[in-house]
Formats: C-alpha cells, sequence, structure tokens
C-alpha cells in the first residue's frame, strides 16, 4: 500500500521552497513567509502535531542558551563582515543589496522598529520555517545518516539562500552560508529550535546596528 503521507510531506516540502524562492527573487518575500506559516500551521493542525514537532522544546538552560546565542550571532556576524560578505561581493561580482534598511541610518527610533521586527517576525518566525519545518519534514523524510543530514542541510541552506533574493546576488550567496551555519547549530542543538532562534536575532541585530 502506497503511503500518501510521504508524497504529502514531500509536495509540502517542495512547495513551501518554491513559494520563498520565488517570492524573494520578486523582493516581496513577506508574501512567501506568511505563505509558508499558513501552509505549515494547517499541516501541523491536520496531522495534530504540537510545536514541539518544529523544535520548540525548552533548552535544559535558558541563561546558557542565550549568552551561547550572542557569542555565536556575534561571531558570526564578524565573520560575514570581514570575509564572507566580501568574498561573496567578489565571486558574484555585485553589492549586497541593503536598501530596505536606509531608513535606519541616524534613526534611532526605526532602528528599534526594525530590531523588534527582527526578533517577533524574523528570528522566530523564519527559523520556525526554514530550520523548524523544512529541516524536521526533511529529516522524517530522509533519516538521520550522514548523507541524509548533508542533503537536508545543502538544500534548506539553497532554499534559505534563494529566498533573500532582494538583497542581491552577493547578498543570496553569503546568507546562503549563514544559512548552513544555522543550520549546523540547529542539527548540533539536537533539532531544538530556541538557539538557532536567538542566534539568527543577534545575528540581525548586530547587523542592523552597523548598518
Amino acid at each position: 500500500m502506497i503511503d500518501l503521507s510521504i508524497y504529502i510531506s514531500l509536495a509540502m516540502v517542495l512547495g513551501i521552497s518554491a513559494l520563498l524562492i520565488v517570492s524573494g527573487l520578486k523582493k516581496q518575500p513577506g508574501i512567501g513567509v506568511i505563505g509558508a506559516v499558513v501552509i505549515i500551521a494547517l499541516a501541523m493542525w491536520w496531522r495534530g502535531q504540537g510545536l514541539d514537532w518544529l523544535g520548540l522544546r525548552a533548552p535544559g538552560n535558558w541563561w546558557i542558551t542565550v549568552g551561547l546565542g550572542l557569542a555565536l550571532g556575534a561571531g558570526i556576524q564578524l565573520l560575514s563582515v570581514v570575509l564572507l560578505e566580501p568574498l561573496s561581493e567578489k565571486l558574484t561580482r555585485s553589492k549586497h543589496d541593503h536598501s530596505v534598511l536606509a531608513g535606519t541610518k541616524g534613526n534611532w527610533k526605526m532602528l528599534l522598529v526594525w530590531i523588534g521586527t527582527v526578533w517577533v517576525l524574523v528570528a522566530f518566525i523564519e527559523e520556525g520555517v526554514y530550520r523548524g519545518f523544512l529541516m524536521s519534514e526533511i529529516a522524517w523524510l530522509l533519516g538521520f545518516g550522514r548523507l541524509a543530514l548533508v542533503a537536508n542541510l545543502l538544500f534548506t541552506s539553497l532554499v534559505f539562500g534563494l529566498s533573500h533574493g532582494y538583497q542581491g546576488r552577493a547578498g543570496m550567496l553569503s546568507t546562503g552560508i549563514v544559512g548552513l551555519l544555522l543550520g549546523v547549530i540547529f542539527m548540533r542543538s539536537g533539532f531544538n529550535l530556541w538557539l538557532p532562534i536567538f542566534v539568527h536575532g543577534f545575528i540581525d541585530t548586530v547587523g542592523i546596528s552597523m548598518i
């Protein structure tokens, strides 16, 4: 007997990935993320799954998780500024497009709005979609063998990079590499989502403040 759940899961992974990539390339990432959240919420409701499926399980120690998130986030942002962004610009022969953040320069109120948006919408929801759902769903499909985990990591990182098409070619490359690092952190955390959420939040907080 054919297990339809496998095909449904595969269709969701491919459909959500396509939605995120297309909306990002068309510079309307919000539409893709909202659409993905709706599909994921409906799928989890239909399957009777809780938020633990996304990895939203309490970590062993909140203070250590937050502190490690700050250290890793600041470290990855420093690595990005010093190495990843210059290298991606050289390889793609293009500049990062940060025009969406132009209004934050010299405007501390707008900066606070963006930082709040980062933590509520970007870090939490993006990690829930890309790492929490896509990586968990692919792991359910392919398993947890070494090759399966590598394929999982590469695929979701590619989707993460391409869905940031509004940042230009250089932005897609550097963001894809950051997505790879976040994916490794998610796996090393035992598919617990909280550390990647804090790392992502601190990466963007430091990055936006620097811009």
